[in-house]
């Protein structure tokens, strides 16, 4: 498994709002490092998942949160917190400001909370670890931008995964099966159509994530969850501008069989009406 190939690190100070789209709508994968906001948002993180859980979130590897249904409950708690937290929204909303986004033409989904527990041990909540896929299966959205972020420092074997060789090959998956509703009503259903087939390791790529970094890519990239020895705690959203399918070469539809684009996910940060 590969850990460096297509990925370019970034700071506040050598990127613009056009570099940056163009560099994840060309394929490329971004780390931006030093983020005071992403800190902000890990400390409320934090704070509430401490408060629930009677314990600390900085080494993931002493976790080891046991499947039952009092936590099963609580995880259910974090995520509607954070989701609809109005301090952590501001906060994401102030890095990509610092990006250089424009707050007027930006609609961006939730913030969600994930919890990805060690090989072996039971799934908790209802964002679950999930196997290849590209987001755009399900929003039918191509302009779309993912942020990736963990709680905590994350190793290549414990992040997420991308199969970069694939941004424009068509895959193989099940987005003509899939339903959001269906996902909604079911415990078991993904969250998201997936891959129908198993991707060699050395096409494979993943990279170590420090607390306080996050991984910018295109909702059109193959990415997965990684599950390694250790539990993992990450954050993630996405985000659609007005005008980017008309200013930039965004990815095309190679494979998704969906035909309702989801642009209810998206809201605008200033006016928060839904994307059109």
């Amino acid at each position: 498994m590969k850990n460096k190939t297509n990925l370019i690190q970034l700071s506040f100070e050598n990127t613009t709002a056009h570099l940056f789209k163009k560099h994840i709508f060309d394929g490329k994968i971004l780390l931006i490092k030093d983020s005071k906001e992403i800190l902000n948002i890990i400390k409320l993180t934090e704070q509430y998942f401490n408060y629930l859980f009677n314990t600390r979130i900085t080494n993931s590897d002493k976790l080891k949160i046991n499947y039952n249904k009092e936590n099963s409950i609580f995880f259910q708690i974090i995520q509607n917190r954070i989701k609809f937290c109005k301090l952590i929204r501001k906060c994401f909303t102030n890095f990509l400001l610092q990006i250089e986004l424009d707050f007027q033409s930006t609609f961006m989904d939730y913030i969600t909370f994930r919890y990805s527990p060690a090989s072996g041990m039971k799934n908790i909540g209802t964002l679950i670890p999930t196997p290849a896929h590209r987001d755009t299966w399900a929003s039918n959205i191509f302009n779309q931008i993912n942020f990736w972020f963990p709680t905590h420092n994350v190793s290549n074997r414990n992040s997420i995964f991308f199969v970069p060789k694939y941004f424009q090959k068509s895959v193989s998956n099940n987005s003509d099966e899939w339903s959001f509703y269906r996902y909604k009503k079911t415990k078991e259903f993904l969250s998201t159509p997936v891959s129908n087939i198993k991707f060699p390791q050395n096409q494979i790529v993943s990279f170590n994530v420090k607390k306080g970094e996050v991984l910018c890519f295109s909702g059109h990239h193959i990415h997965g969850s990684l599950v390694g020895d250790s539990d993992r705690l990450n954050l993630e959203t996405r985000i659609v501008c007005d005008n980017d399918e008309k200013t930039y070469k965004i990815p095309v539809n190679l494979d998704a069989m969906g035909t309702v684009r989801k642009n209810k996910w998206f809201r605008n940060l200033k006016t928060g009406k839904s994307y059109i």
